[in-house]
Formats: structure tokens, sequence, C-alpha cells
């Protein structure tokens, strides 16, 4: 918990601070769908919860722009079949990870107590935990000697069993765009976050992770 923590209790500082100043708060949760690929590695795919809360700063002309933080936990279930074998390995994985957006948003109002939006804006993802079963079914592991049932950390090179020597970065810079729609105190939007930098330490593959989710609100400030 040495670096988890500390990192968590920042950053809900800094929140609490925006929130003190900002015109608007908005408690939000919805689903979340994290995917994982690189050049070499195949694709895994997260289903995922998301909760936390944003905050709006009024600029001129409809414009705002908005922060916050969130945490999502997501599970992973993945089948990797070999054709050249005919066999196939399980990875179980476990993720949780937070998230502090830095979005321009435009709010375009239609009618009373109902308008549209649009936001873009950088995204840092921070992964806390990120946890994987290994279930091997090669019939001869002398085949792909680095594939060996059992339990380890995406995050910790000496405990790593993805065929990524060095593990993975926990931070995810990623760049993203989305909309929806708000009626009085409720929301609902949805958009997508392309990941942008490597997350292969070794840099043996180039490895990056977006996701796209959708979510519900409500306006407490």
């Amino acid at each position: 918990m040495r670096f988890k923590l500390p990192i968590v209790i920042l950053l809900l500082s800094v929140v609490a601070l925006c929130g003190l100043n900002a015109q608007k708060i908005m408690l939000e949760g919805g689903y979340f769908n994290p995917k994982r690929l690189g050049k070499s590695t195949s694709e895994t795919y997260f289903d995922a919860v998301r909760i936390g809360a944003s905050t709006d700063f009024d600029l001129k002309y409809n414009f705002a722009v908005q922060t916050g933080l969130y945490y999502n936990i997501g599970y992973s279930n993945k089948v990797q079949s070999y054709e050249s074998v005919f066999d196939s390995i399980i990875y179980r994985s476990w993720s949780h990870a937070v998230e502090v957006p830095l979005r321009l948003v435009y709010y375009q109002p239609l009618f009373k107590d109902f308008k549209i939006f649009g936001f873009l804006g950088p995204n840092f993802q921070i992964g806390l935990i990120q946890n994987q079963k290994t279930i091997s079914y090669l019939n001869d592991p002398s085949v792909y000697p680095h594939i060996i049932s059992g339990k380890s950390s995406m995050y910790k090179p000496d405990d790593n069993r993805i065929g990524l020597k060095s593990g993975l970065h926990r931070i995810n810079f990623q760049l993203g765009a989305g909309g929806g729609v708000q009626w009085r105190q409720f929301m609902l939007k949805g958009g997508y976050d392309w990941g942008i930098n490597n997350l292969d330490k070794s840099k043996i593959d180039y490895v990056r992770q977006g996701n796209w989710y959708v979510s519900f609100g409500y306006q407490i400030k």
C-alpha cells in the first residue's frame, strides 16, 4: 500500500479543494469497458464499474473546464488459443484504478431544464492493483516456457507471467471525447478515451489501453 495510499489521498485532497470552488458537482456511476492491446499482444477486454464525481468551473459562452476523480474495478476472463499446438490458456484478471480527467465542456441549452453537451481533453489513469491468474492447458509446456499456471501481478517485473518481462506501467495517459444530455439534476453521458503512451516497461511491444464508457449522474450542487 506504500505506493497506492499516498496517491489516493493526494488525489482526494486535490479534488476536494477543487470541489469547494466549483460551480457544479456531479456524482456519477456506470459501465466501463477497457481494452488493452499491442502490435504483438492480443486484445484483453475488461468489464468494469466506475464511480466518482466531477466538478465544473464555468467559462464564458457556455464553456466550462471539468475535472474529477473516478475509481474503477474491472474483471477480465480471456481465453488465448494457439493454433500451432491446439491448446489454450485462460487469463483471469482483476483491475483497480483511479482516473483524473481534465476536459473542456460545451453546454447547449435546448429548452427549459434540458441541455446537451460535448467534451474533450486528456484523462490520467493510475493503476492501483492488477492481479492475474493464469491457467495453462498446454500439453507440452516447453513450447511456451514463459507461460506458467499461477497468480501474478501485472505491475511487478519479478512476478509476471504474461510474456511482458518488465510488466506494465501504472500511468496510462489518454485523450478522450464524448457527450451527453442533462435534464434538471439528472445526466447521461458516454465517451471514449484513446490510450497514448506505451504501457510495456520492456518496450518490446507497444501496448496501449483505451476505454469506452457510459454513466449516469446526479448533480448535487
